[in-house]
């Protein structure tokens, strides 16, 4: 879901089209999706990802609210070296009045995850994996400056979406990145 910032009354071009470019970095956990949000029990690995997103995002009769999708490139290194392509669909929630003042947009992804090879961290926490998985994001966005940037907050998840895929699988990250709106 990253993407352009959610459309913005104030910025004179809600209603518009938007893409962005965005460049986010992140670490994987070993947590699963259960508890990846325990701040307690949230065990960083030595695997990280840096990577670059092209976005493309259309509001809503509702301007509050815009749909999407994106292209994530991804290099994944440190306990595993691959590559990743995410191809997500995405929503994006934009309040009218957000608090605190700086938050722009919460947004949701949901799409597949192609590996290059299938991922160490993935068959060592679970015994299996496989390169195409199930890919979602949750993603908090705060606005910087007076245009179209943000820097935003994210769960990068794979899994095997509850038996969609043979492999009982996944992995969590939690990434931050820059997104230049155009």
């Amino acid at each position: 879901v990253a993407m352009a910032g959610g459309a913005k009354a104030q910025d004179g071009r809600a209603g518009e089209p938007k893409l962005s470019l965005s460049l986010h970095g992140g670490q994987m956990t070993t947590n699963g999706i259960d508890e990846v949000f325990y701040p307690n029990k949230t065990d960083f690995t030595d695997a990280y990802f840096g990577g670059v997103i092209f976005g493309y995002e259309v509001p809503l009769s509702d301007p509050r609210f815009a749909v999407g999708a994106e292209v994530q490139l991804n290099h994944h290194f440190g306990q595993d070296t691959f590559q990743e392509l995410v191809l997500p669909v995405t929503i994006r929630y934009s309040p009218a009045r957000p608090w605190p003042v700086m938050l722009d947009s919460l947004a949701f992804g949901l799409g597949l995850s192609h590996t290059t090879e299938t991922p160490l961290l993935e068959v060592v926490k679970r015994g299996e994996s496989q390169r195409t998985l199930v890919y979602f994001s949750l993603e908090t966005a705060f606005s910087v400056g007076e245009g179209d940037d943000d820097i935003f907050f994210r769960l990068h998840h794979r899994s095997d979406g509850y038996g969609l895929f043979a492999a009982d699988s996944g992995s969590n990250a939690f990434a931050v990145g820059w997104r230049h709106g155009f």
